[in-house]
C-alpha cells in the first residue's frame, strides 16, 4: 500500500466580475471575497521528512492568486473567452499550481474556491 499525504494551504483575494448571459443579478458588476484551498498530494517525502515545505506552496499560490487581488477578474488573460465563474477560477488556479508543482511524488489534487461562506466549488482532474 502505498501512503499519501495530503497538504492544504488556504489563501484569500478581493476581486469583481460579471457574468455574461446569467439571468439574474450577477450579470451585474459584482465582487467578492473569495477564498482559495489548495490542496495537494504527495508519495514521496524528502530527507528531512517533508513532502514540500508549506511555505513554498503558500508562495507558489500566493504568486497565482495575487495576480487576481483586486482586479476586474473579465479583464484578465486567464479568462478571456470564458466567463469567470468559481468553476473557472477553480480550474484556473489549479491549473497554474500544477504548472509550478506537479512532479515525481507530488501532484496538485484539488483547488476548492468558495465566493461566499456558503457557496463553493472544487475542481479536480483524473
Amino acid at each position: 500500500m502505498t501512503a499519501v499525504y495530503t497538504l492544504k494551504v488556504v489563501t484569500d483575494f478581493a476581486a469583481s466580475h460579471i457574468l455574461e448571459g446569467h439571468p439574474g443579478k450577477c450579470s451585474r458588476l459584482h465582487g467578492h471575497n473569495w477564498q482559495v484551498e489548495a490542496e495537494i498530494e504527495a508519495t514521496r517525502l524528502d530527507e528531512i521528512g517533508m513532502a514540500i515545505d508549506f511555505a513554498d506552496l503558500k508562495a507558489a499560490l500566493s504568486e497565482i492568486v495575487d495576480a487576481m487581488d483586486h482586479r476586474h477578474l473579465n479583464d484578465l488573460p486567464a479568462f478571456s473567452g470564458v466567463n469567470p465563474t468559481a468553476e473557472h477560477v477553480a480550474r484556473y488556479v489549479y491549473r497554474a499550481l500544477g504548472e509550478q508543482l506537479n512532479g515525481p511524488g507530488l501532484v496538485v489534487a484539488a483547488v476548492t474556491i468558495w465566493e461566499t461562506p456558503r457557496a463553493s466549488v472544487r475542481y479536480t482532474e483524473s
